[in-house]
């Protein structure tokens, strides 16, 4: 029988070409389950990092929540404070009773006893009391930052500032304006309407006999100006209220804070001039 070598030549070479498509198709197959692998300990690895940002963002929320909570409660108490330490001067200034034969010097005597923060608005049948505590008010908003920013015609402000603060002057002070145009601002209006009416209302103070505060709006610069003078003894007098000095400070705090600039120009027994600008947004 004679054998066909061609065949056998073929025969082995088609079964030593096969052999590297096997490895090759182990080596494919071993290469996925690798892939797989690791697509699963990235996936794992995602998962873990996304739980952990959240973990510290929450951590972060939490803190801030803390903090403000403890401005909230020191506020609170730094109030609470002031109106103990108002109410103690309050009572040691009680009026003594006076004598059977006196009582209409009673009657004077009492109705000289009010802050000076207080006055009477009314006419002869009735007295209505409007309270003004700058301090208190001023370190509240200032702390909480009630309002928000929008955008506001300085004209609108100025007229709610004078609203404000001519319901709690004096009688011996008038107020005059002089408005101008000037460019819309972006502010909080409650931030800035409290803060202006303390200015005023503690320059008025500085006022012995009849005076004037005068309240002016213009532009300059391409910013809103407002200048409250008046004729008074000038800040920082001898004999001045430190509760006034206080609510200066409180005042240009929140307006630097509102992106705004203060400058003072104050001359003894002349008066003093307070300019805030305002950058238009």
């Amino acid at each position: 029988m004679k054998l066909n070598y061609s065949l056998i030549r073929g025969f082995f070479s088609i079964l030593l070409l096969s052999l590297p498509l096997g490895v090759l198709a182990q080596s494919n197959s071993v290469m996925e389950v690798s892939s797989n692998l690791i697509m699963e300990r990235l996936l794992f690895g995602a998962i873990i990092l996304i739980l952990i940002i959240g973990l510290v963002i929450s951590e972060v929320v939490r803190k801030s929540q803390k903090k403000r909570n403890f401005q909230s409660y020191k506020a609170q108490k730094e109030k609470i404070a002031y109106l103990e330490e108002k109410l103690k001067e309050t009572e040691k200034r009680i009026v003594k009773t006076a004598p059977v034969n006196k009582p209409k010097v009673v009657e004077e005597e009492a109705m000289a006893y009010t802050s000076s923060r207080l006055r009477g608005v009314g006419n002869l049948g009735a007295l209505e009391v409007e309270e003004n505590d700058d301090i208190g008010d001023l370190t509240m908003v200032s702390t909480h930052n009630i309002g928000k920013k929008r955008e506001i015609q300085p004209k609108e402000l100025v007229e709610a500032t004078i609203e404000t603060a001519k319901k709690s002057l004096p009688e011996n002070v008038s107020i005059a304006t002089q408005i101008g145009g000037a460019p819309v601002i972006v502010v909080n209006q409650n931030l800035l309407t409290k803060s202006l009416s303390a200015l005023i209302r503690c320059s008025a103070n500085t006022i012995k006999g009849n005076g004037k505060i005068t309240v002016s709006l213009y532009a300059s610069m391409g910013e809103a100006q407002i200048s409250i003078s008046d004729n008074g003894q000038g800040w920082g007098y001898k004999g001045q209220s430190t509760e006034e000095l206080k609510a200066l400070e409180l005042a240009k705090k929140i307006l630097l804070s509102q992106g705004a600039t203060f400058e003072m120009n104050t001359q003894e027994k002349k008066g003093t001039e307070m300019v805030i600008s305002i950058s238009s947004k």
